[in-house]
């Protein structure tokens, strides 16, 4: 009874994806409004804006640098189309799939809300109950509020039925799943012999006169981009608080003002014996409850330590009863107000009289205090310390790039006034090339590029506007040097071409010559090859076999063995493989095949899901301006 609400914890796992991917807390209604300002992609009558699409391409990029911690290559797709456009389509599912749940009248009870909230353990204390204060101190550590939070879980409960209902109602044969299981699990004895182009090229010979003519044929492939030398600055919040100092009193007075957040408040716990009776009780059996509860007491104080004894025989709140009547601890304002206010009078070891609720006459006993504890000042400083400097450096930032913008803009022809105002250093690029792929990632940048290439900066020699080239920095530049598209000289690229030409015709003959040898096996020829040694191979199970080799292995006739078959691979080799036997499954087993059929299952559900979310798609007639999804305000 005097449980916080617990029981189902359906969701829990996305809901703590929820917690790290701050990207997907717009609010319910960010999705049912227009979003304001230039549209980057229409869906029916509504629109998400470019301050919508910044936002969670943003967010995004922030989880790619977190998760690039331990995989430091994902960064490189964080400024590509692909991820760009994987975020907006995200969104348009997103937004598509809500609409159509509001429209639908799908709601979320509070109840169900409230019991999936409660039953994830990061919100529960070290009774491993539901701690109101540690759900808010969470949430605030994430920069979320309660009602963000639970608008956001309400939208993905929503998301995961409708998931369920449009990709639920998948049924897989048996006869299906198992024949799935035997392909999967067939092994295949496999040797394999490489006809590689590198140990083909000594005959091979390349004249001056198929260079001359693959250059002549080819000349766009020997064509520098457009390119140019640049002067830039570079804003970031950093150089812009340069400087900043915060004082030691200053922070002790925020620690003052805050104090009660690093304060850990009063627990109790406590012990108590029900004796029921309810709103519904008459007089006469509240006045039952009320003698029995008052000769438990009585009990009691004869024999204080009956407490757990009398509670497992007498008390009728079966959450606490077989436990002695233990309620674990608790803050005040969890239980009652009348229960509340009578176990926050006791002491320690102390047992009240029967207290009346509206649930029936409680006898109380509090077994523990745990006082009011505050961190103190020195354990806090150093954060204390990092959001000031924090919020400082985002507004010194916010005042600097006003300021940056303002001044490469209105004094065009240098960057020095800028420089020298804002205490930034002038810096000198290699070559820029237009086409992009430049060693300094920052100049891949599209709209950078498009400003630095454009006439206003390479004829008139204006500083490009202010742009922000990732999240909150800000870069200005110059053409000093422009080189328009130029072709390279065939001298300089001759023995390239050479090397090219030779590679390419070494493969052809690797790949003749493989052909003709897999012709010959499989009419019965028996030449001397060296072999490589078996080995057995599955589907799931390469053993090294290039994807296309074990493509080729599965696909090759065994009714008659050995079997061949040929596939070129990577490098320009061409691969025979020999198959020599073939061990198909005995059994299935029931654990094999409750792996394949929840496997085939999620993953036709999967389909059916995304069809349902493809047509909502076609419905809306969703239009992308691709051109703004490289713009960022």
């Amino acid at each position: 009874m005097f449980d916080f609400i617990t029981g189902n914890k359906r969701l829990v796992q996305v809901i703590l994806i929820i917690m790290i991917l701050p990207f997907a807390f717009f609010g319910i209604d960010f999705y049912f409004r227009d979003g304001g300002g230039t549209s980057v992609a229409q869906l029916g009558d509504t629109e998400i804006s470019q301050q919508e699409f910044n936002l969670a391409l943003r967010e995004a990029q922030d989880e790619l640098r977190r998760a690039a911690s331990e995989n430091p290559e994902l960064l490189d797709r964080m400024n590509t189309p692909e991820f760009r456009q994987a975020v907006m389509d995200d969104l348009i599912q997103r937004r598509l799939m809500l609409s159509h749940a509001h429209r639908a009248g799908m709601t979320v009870p509070d109840r169900e809300l409230q019991s999936i909230i409660s039953g994830i353990e990061a919100f529960h204390d070290e009774t491993r109950r539901f701690s109101p204060q540690r759900y808010e101190q969470l949430l605030r550590a994430q920069g979320m509020t309660p009602h963000g939070f639970e608008s956001q879980v309400r939208q993905d409960i929503m998301l995961a039925q409708l998931q369920s209902i449009y990709g639920g109602t998948t049924f897989m044969s048996n006869t299906l799943v198992e024949r799935l299981v035997r392909i999967r699990e067939q092994e295949r004895r496999v040797s394999q012999i490489v006809f590689n182009p590198a140990q083909l090229r000594a005959g091979i010979e390349v004249t001056e006169q198929a260079v001359a003519d693959y250059y002549e044929e080819h000349k766009s492939e020997f064509l520098l981009p457009e390119r140019a030398r640049l002067e830039f600055v570079v804003l970031t919040p950093e150089v812009a608080a340069h400087g900043t100092e915060v004082a030691e009193d200053e922070l002790r007075k925020m620690y003052e003002e805050r104090i009660e957040q690093y304060q850990t408040p009063e627990q109790r716990s406590a012990r108590h014996i029900l004796v029921a009776a309810g709103d519904t009780a008459t007089d006469e059996e509240r006045a039952q409850a009320k003698a029995k509860a008052d000769d438990i007491y009585r009990q009691l104080k004869e024999s204080p330590g009956r407490f757990a004894e009398l509670a497992r025989e007498h008390s009728e709140d079966p959450g606490s009863a077989e436990q002695g009547g233990e309620l674990g601890s608790f803050e005040r304002g969890f239980m009652v107000k009348a229960f509340d206010d009578k176990v926050f009078e006791l002491k320690k070891g102390e047992i009240s009289e029967p207290v009346q609720t509206q649930y029936g006459y409680h006898i109380i006993r509090v077994d523990e205090i745990k006082e009011v504890e505050t961190r103190p000042f020195a354990q806090v400083r150093n954060d204390l310390m990092e959001e000031v400097r924090r919020e400082r450096t985002q507004q010194a930032f916010a005042e600097a790039a006003q300021t940056f913008s303002d001044m490469v803009y209105e004094q065009y022809d240098s960057l020095e006034p800028a420089a020298e105002a804002l205490n930034l250093t002038i810096q000198r690029s290699d070559w820029v090339s237009r086409e992009g792929n430049n060693p300094n990632p920052l100049f891949n940048h599209d709209k950078l590029r498009e400003a630095i290439f454009s006439s206003s900066s390479v004829e008139e020699k204006k500083n490009t506007e202010a742009i922000e080239v990732q999240p909150s920095m800000l870069i200005s530049a110059r053409v000093v040097e422009h080189a328009p598209p130029t072709t390279i000289p065939l001298e300089q690229v001759k023995n390239e071409i050479a090397n090219h030409l030779e590679a390419l015709r070494a493969t052809e003959k690797a790949e003749k010559e493989g052909r003709a040898m897999l012709e010959r096996l499989r009419e019965g020829d028996n030449p001397e090859l060296k072999w490589s040694q078996p080995q057995t191979v599955t589907l799931q199970r390469r053993q090294g076999l290039h994807p296309e080799g074990v493509q080729a292995v599965f696909s090759a006739d065994a009714s008659s063995l050995p079997a061949y078959a040929g596939v070129p691979v990577s490098d320009g080799r061409f691969v025979i493989y020999r198959v020599s036997e073939v061990h198909d499954l005995e059994e299935v087993t029931p654990e094999q095949r409750s792996a394949a059929s929840r496997q085939l299952t999620e993953m036709v559900a999967f389909e059916q899901y995304m069809a349902f979310v493809n047509s909502l798609r076609e419905r809306a007639k969703v239009r992308i301006d691709a051109s703004r999804l490289t713009v960022q305000e």
